[in-house]
């Protein structure tokens, strides 16, 4: 396994330090894409078999889900995956969209032809996953090419940023794969990015990634109305009308 595979010189620590990000990258997948559905209770002792890690690499693991709101520890009670938060995935969708727009047009002007084959590459991935209904892997390749954006842009660690506040935002992001069956429209609305990408055409890029973000509010309603169970019953509805105002 790659991310295991180590060097003559690598410690212990950074032995630890990798099988720690796998298994936050594994749970991190498994909630975002509700395999762990919200409120369930987390089976570490399964996981850590399934991985064959020990109880230390996932405690690691489960600590940064839950500094980014994913996971609960309720002492004497035990881990659970967290339902989804309203106000979070507001505040995911305002942070992502406030550094998003901002790297949008930081690349356009920074774009070269260097950049082709790697967002053709995406979209070709992105074709393959829509026609084989994959919709986890449709999701893993729309992350990518936002992170590809940051990284064009010159800022490669703020996709990390929006990722770490943007954990209950992609629920959501998830849900909407799968219940709109929108990963056609996406496709389509990344090549249209890039191809302002290409233009170095600001305005344009810009225009487009504020639509392609401003998505959210039919899915919550949707998801709010068929699956009430999943989210945080303290989260207020009017919270929502912050999703129709994203910043520019």
């Amino acid at each position: 396994m790659a991310l295991l595979a180590t060097g003559p010189g690598e410690t212990a620590r950074g032995r630890g330090r990798a099988k720690a990000d796998q298994a936050y990258d594994h749970l991190r997948q498994a909630i975002i894409t509700m395999r762990l559905a919200p409120g369930s209770a987390l089976p570490e002792k399964e996981i850590c078999a399934e991985l064959g890690f020990s109880r230390t690499p996932m405690r690691e693991a489960v600590l940064r889900l839950a500094q980014e709101g994913l996971i609960d520890i309720v002492p004497s009670e035990g881990t659970f995956v967290r339902k989804i938060s309203l106000h979070q995935v507001i505040e995911g969708h305002l942070v992502r969209s406030s550094l998003e727009l901002r790297m949008v047009r930081l690349a356009a002007r920074a774009y070269d032809g260097a950049h082709d084959a790697d967002f053709e590459l995406l979209m070709f991935m992105q074709a393959e996953a829509r026609r084989r209904g994959d919709h986890d892997r449709s999701l893993s390749v729309d992350m990518a090419f936002h992170r590809l954006i940051c990284t064009v842009a010159g800022f490669p660690d703020i996709w990390r940023v929006v990722q770490v506040a943007a954990g209950q935002l992609d629920r959501v992001r998830r849900f909407s794969y799968t219940a709109g069956d929108i990963s056609g429209e996406v496709e389509q609305e990344h090549r249209a990015i890039h191809a302002a990408l290409q233009a170095r055409d600001e305005a344009l890029a810009h225009r487009l990634m504020r639509s392609h973000l401003d998505d959210l509010g039919e899915v919550l309603d949707f998801m709010r109305e068929t699956h009430p169970e999943i989210f945080l019953p303290s989260d207020s509805p009017s919270e929502m009308e912050a999703l129709l105002s994203p910043p520019g």
